[in-house]
């Protein structure tokens, strides 16, 4: 499940030094200011005039290429030369953009974490008085912004088995992903210690996990049967007790 980045930059970020390209072919040059990330105004052009907007719509491109080549070929198996095959362009100007095939990874990130930006906030009060149907709509709720990122989501699965740097951020996603539960769910229970709060999250989100994990992968049929099932299951651990 995506999170907000933490403090202190991406996890492996080598704050633009030089590093060595995952398919070997020796240092390439970090990201400058400029490199495809340009800031923009506040009408949404990018700064810097038409080169500006030349460097971000090849930027983009790089992107959209790597995903399509992730999806058919999956995270492992696309090379670098795949997508810019696919993006039509040279691997010299690949290098002004990214760094390696796993930073396009760190990117995707960034679009799950849009996409997912306050969904937490939904939860409040439902820890109080928690209730199946006020649980499912969250649910549901959180299954379409999965719908809308599963393209994104799935490469990211697939590269944190394979690229440490990428691990690291996605387990110190969990780990937001655990805090901002267990706040959302049990604040402003009496009952309930920040420590067991915490537990209760990690064992809440752990099937909610696995559900998404098929549900990104196609092997789940009945998304709404699932949803049943993580709801009565989440209903058991966060119920007030005596209600």
């Amino acid at each position: 499940m995506p999170r907000q980045r933490p403090p202190g930059g991406p996890a492996g970020d080598g704050g633009g030094a030089s590093v060595t390209d995952t398919e070997g072919t020796g240092p390439v040059r970090g990201r400058s200011a400029d490199d495809g990330s340009a800031a923009v105004t506040a009408g949404g052009r990018p700064k810097g005039g038409l080169r500006a907007a030349q460097r971000a719509f090849t930027h983009a491109r790089f992107i959209d290429s790597a995903v399509i080549e992730f999806t058919e070929r999956g995270y492992a198996r696309t090379t670098v030369d795949d997508i810019l095959a696919r993006a039509g362009t040279t691997r010299a100007t690949f290098y002004l953009h990214f760094r390696s095939k796993a930073d396009i990874l760190r990117e995707l990130y960034d679009r799950v974490m849009a996409v997912f930006d306050g969904i937490y906030a939904d939860l409040d009060g439902l820890g109080c008085d928690p209730t199946l149907d006020g649980i499912r709509a969250w649910l549901r709720l959180d299954v379409e912004r999965w719908a809308q990122v599963r393209h994104y989501a799935v490469p990211l699965a697939e590269g944190a088995v394979i690229e440490p740097e990428i691990r690291a951020l996605v387990e110190q996603g969990f780990e937001y992903h655990i805090q901002s539960l267990a706040q959302a769910l049990f604040a402003g229970r009496e009952d309930v210690k920040p420590e067991d709060a915490e537990l209760a999250a990690i064992i809440l989100l752990n099937p909610l996990m696995n559900f998404y994990d098929r549900y990104m992968h196609g092997r789940l049929t009945d998304t709404e049967r699932m949803i049943t099932l993580v709801a009565a299951a989440w209903m058991a651990i966060i119920k007030v007790p005596g209600r």
